[in-house]
C-alpha cells in the first residue's frame, strides 16, 4: 500500500511542478488547427465519396 501512496504523491508533484502546461493561447491555436484539418479531411473524403458514387452510377447505367 505504501507503493501506491508514494506513486500518487510523486505523480502529483510531477504534474504540479515538472510539467509545462500550454498557455490558453497555445491551446486555442492547437484546437483551431485540429478543427481546420478535420474539416479539410472531411471535405476531401466527401468529395471522393461523391466522385466514386457518380462513377459507379454512370457505370451501372451503361450496363442497363
Amino acid at each position: 500500500m505504501a507503493n501506491v501512496t508514494e506513486y500518487i504523491k510523486e505523480s502529483y508533484i510531477e504534474l504540479t511542478q515538472k510539467v509545462t502546461w500550454p498557455t490558453w493561447r497555445e491551446l486555442l491555436n492547437s484546437a483551431v488547427l485540429v478543427l481546420v484539418a478535420a474539416i479539410i479531411i472531411a471535405l476531401i473524403i466527401f468529395g471522393m465519396d461523391q466522385l466514386i458514387g457518380y462513377v459507379l452510377k454512370q457505370f451501372y447505367s451503361s450496363l442497363a
